[in-house]
């Protein structure tokens, strides 16, 4: 055992990170399926654990290691404020990522996300687990639709969806449009089944955007397509907090206004930032520069409210600034198909809470997050040390 560990003390960093990013996907795995209920806090304590130790015996320039720090100390604090360990588990998780290949990290997510969810579905097919079907009130009337084993058919095309941008970025190279309009018609297939409006657009438009961009390579090296996804990135936080300053609005309940049929498109979903449990409110004017009110096990659908009403205003605004200089190291590193995720998945956050989460397994963006945060924040690298050697020439 001793000769091993000293034949392979490089890798096991390596073997660390992915013993925590299989565990923090097995996660999601089981909370998709209907096995019981894990005990999350203490798994998540574990996988913090395991990628700390991956950052410690990892080298970074020394102002990385700034960043690094400055950021784990406001996450910190944002801890001690809010009670919610998500955003400190995310540093933690992207800082791992040094010296890993995204692309093999995003492979084996990849794989290992869509076993679990073939898995889910064939487990209910053969009647063990979840049925395949439900029938409940929906929109506010009764209906049948397929979640396939998820157990809600919106969950199962967010599922879906997470699995197609997973592909579209590992498997960019080999994209054609004969195998993207089979996509195109399976996706129109399981619209006919699960009824979900908002996966069924998003995937669709994720759909179009692959195809664009396999017809035209060459939009991947032009600089206004990116800051049109900066655009489109402003315009989705916009629309969702004009929608969290309008979620007490009397006009809510005013039939044939504006406002009225926008929330009845959205399936009253701005309705329910406030007038479900108005004491504990997810409305604009309630929301706090460090989320201290934030009620973590509150359940609404509009991700991007969600996002400011966990959060906070100022680690809200920092985190999309963030998000934007993401985009930017995209467009130096002419990364088409990051911005495709990027683009995507900001879309159907308006709507949609899924990549908000306190699972980490779930938010893919972290891996771009992993692969550019040192060149998207510091310029000149300069020579990499581990953490005890900061204070050495």
């Amino acid at each position: 055992m001793i000769a091993w560990l000293k034949k392979n003390a490089d890798k096991i960093p390596l073997y660390l990170f992915y013993l925590g990013l299989t565990i923090e996907l097995l996660v999601v795995i089981i909370d998709r399926s209907a096995l019981p209920p894990l005990n999350e806090g203490q798994i998540f304590r574990v996988t913090f654990l395991l990628f700390a130790i991956k950052v410690c015996f990892t080298k970074y320039a020394k102002k990385e290691w700034l960043v690094l720090f400055s950021f784990l100390l406001f996450t910190f604090i944002m801890y001690r404020i809010t009670g919610q360990n998500v955003a400190l588990r995310a540093v933690v998780f992207v800082a791992a990522m040094r010296d890993i290949k995204i692309r093999v990290a995003m492979k084996y997510t990849f794989w290992l996300t869509l076993s679990g969810f073939l898995s889910i579905i064939a487990l209910s097919v053969i009647g063990i687990g979840r049925d395949l079907k439900l029938t409940t009130v929906y929109r506010d009337v009764i209906e049948t639709r397929y979640h396939f084993g998820i157990g809600h058919p919106n969950t199962f095309y967010c599922m879906v969806l997470a699995v197609l941008l997973l592909f579209f970025y590992c498997y960019q190279e080999k994209l054609k449009m004969s195998i993207l309009s089979v996509i195109l018609g399976a996706n129109i297939v399981l619209f006919i089944f699960t009824d979900s409006r908002t996966g069924f657009f998003v995937t669709t438009v994720a759909i179009l955007l692959a195809m664009v961009f396999t017809l035209a390579p060459k939009l991947a090296k032009t600089d206004w397509v990116y800051y049109a996804a900066m655009g489109v990135f402003l315009l989705c936080i916009g629309l969702s907090v004009l929608a969290a300053y309008y979620a007490d609005s009397l006009m809510l309940w005013t039939p044939g206004s504006l406002l009225e049929r926008l929330d009845q498109a959205l399936s009253s979903r701005i309705i329910a930032l406030y007038w479900d449990r108005p004491s504990i409110s997810a409305a604009l004017k309630d929301f706090t520069l460090f989320a201290s009110n934030a009620e973590y096990v509150r359940s609404f659908d509009m991700g991007w409210v969600r996002f400011f009403y966990w959060f906070g205003i100022v680690p809200g605004t920092l985190f999309i600034g963030l998000f934007l200089l993401l985009l930017n190291e995209c467009r130096r590193q002419k990364d088409v198909m990051a911005l495709l995720l990027i683009v995507v998945i900001a879309i159907y956050t308006i709507v949609e809470p899924q990549f908000i989460s306190l699972y980490l397994g779930r938010n893919f963006l972290l891996f771009i997050f992993g692969a550019y945060w040192g060149k998207m924040l510091i310029k000149d690298d300069g020579k990499e040390v581990y953490w005890w050697q900061i204070g050495y020439n």
